[in-house]
């Protein structure tokens, strides 16, 4: 057990410096106890009501420092929310023993060290009993501060999160709304209008698709595996439709065999035991994007982006055929966003892996049931 504590981590285990309030406290408890313990009998003298007061301050103090170490110690090995309860009954049932440890210890000593004195002797029982209840109040004072302080924190979290998701959500919007973008799809739609009205139909409804789903899902911290590739067909359609078969996206399921999404008129059949998975929103279309953003995409560099799904993550990586200016102004500004979106609803970490040959990025997913215990604990 540990005996002697820093401010700092007086604070963190605490909840505030209580060395002050130990101070101040203990004179007022002791008083409490002296009256529970007899000291304010009337007719009893000045000298046995100041005997009895200092028995009851040196009781006090005992206690208070002992039950203090108990609450740091356990609080030092049990600090998860989730362990309060185990750690309040830990320390309450090592408060009992010392109490009826120290009191059957200390009742000989008293009675030959202060014989035959004209205070009320009570019970040892009562005196186990009284003893207790003093030393729970002052952990109960203890477990409140805590308490307080710890919510008044995590309001401060919830807000700090709250702006920050809000602001990812603005730049989740402005990134997908690049103008750019926007640009090169209605420059792609004016090409094959003459050669192929039905196509261009088809891409103006995907291309709709794209930016309604933007706006539907800004608000949303998780969706489904089967709407994220939903969405990501959309897209892929649109940049497949610009750079026909220069661009190729296959995805392989745990050991599977890669199966190619879009390409070749060929859609992505999702097994039915991943459809339910939860990704954050367009975090995949994110790292399609980006992998097309930065890298060359022509008959002499076509681009072929993998992306493996096994072991409750998604995993989509690249050759590296660098755009030069891409090359020397990235920035990692997409990845940074999707890092602080992931933040807010898992510990469970994006895992950036980069080689002279290629890129590669591993987010996770979320099962259902993994869900399911995040929302109920």
């Amino acid at each position: 057990m540990k005996l002697f504590f820093t401010k700092a981590e007086r604070i963190k285990y605490l909840g505030f410096d209580d060395l002050c309030v130990m101070l101040v406290g203990i004179f007022p408890l002791a008083g409490i106890g002296n009256v529970l313990f007899g000291g304010a009998t009337p007719g009893i003298s000045m000298w046995e009501s100041a005997n009895c007061y200092g028995i009851s301050l040196t009781f006090t103090t005992l206690y208070w420092v002992v039950g203090r170490l108990a609450t740091l110690n356990f609080r030092r090995r049990l600090p998860e929310q989730h362990q309060t309860a185990q750690r309040i009954v830990a320390t309450l049932g090592v408060l009992a023993i010392i109490v009826v440890l120290m009191s059957a210890l200390v009742e000989p000593v008293l009675k030959n060290v202060l014989p035959e004195q004209g205070i009320p002797d009570p019970p040892l029982s009562y005196k186990i009993v009284m003893a207790y209840t003093l030393v729970v109040m002052v952990l109960a004072m203890y477990e409140g501060i805590y308490f307080f302080t710890k919510f008044k924190e995590s309001l401060l979290v919830q807000e700090r999160l709250a702006k920050d998701n809000m602001q990812a959500q603005l730049s989740v919007l402005k990134q997908q709304m690049n103008p750019h973008f926007l640009f090169n799809s209605l420059n792609t739609l004016v090409n094959i209008i003459p050669e192929d009205a039905g196509k261009a139909t088809l891409f103006t409804q995907r291309l709709s698709s794209v930016y309604r789903r933007i706006l539907e899902w800004r608000h949303k911290e998780l969706i489904t595996l089967e709407e994220e590739v939903r969405a990501l067909q959309d897209y892929v359609f649109l940049m497949q439709t610009r750079f026909e078969d220069k661009l190729s996206v296959c995805w392989t399921f745990g050991a599977g065999t890669p199966v190619q999404c879009e390409g070749e008129g060929q859609a992505l059949i999702l097994p039915a035991e991943f459809r339910n998975y939860r990704v954050v929103p367009l975090s995949v279309q994110l790292l399609v994007e980006n992998a097309i953003k930065h890298n060359v995409v022509s008959h002499e560099f076509p681009l072929r982006i993998d992306i493996v799904l096994a072991g409750n993550r998604i995993t989509v990586s690249n050759e590296l055929q660098l755009r030069t200016s891409q090359q020397l102004n990235s920035t990692g500004w997409g990845h940074q966003n999707l890092k602080a979106r992931y933040e807010m609803v898992t510990e469970d970490p994006i895992i950036i892996t980069e080689t002279d040959e290629r890129f590669e990025v591993s987010i996770p997913v979320f099962p259902v049931k993994q869900v399911r215990r995040a929302a109920t604990a």
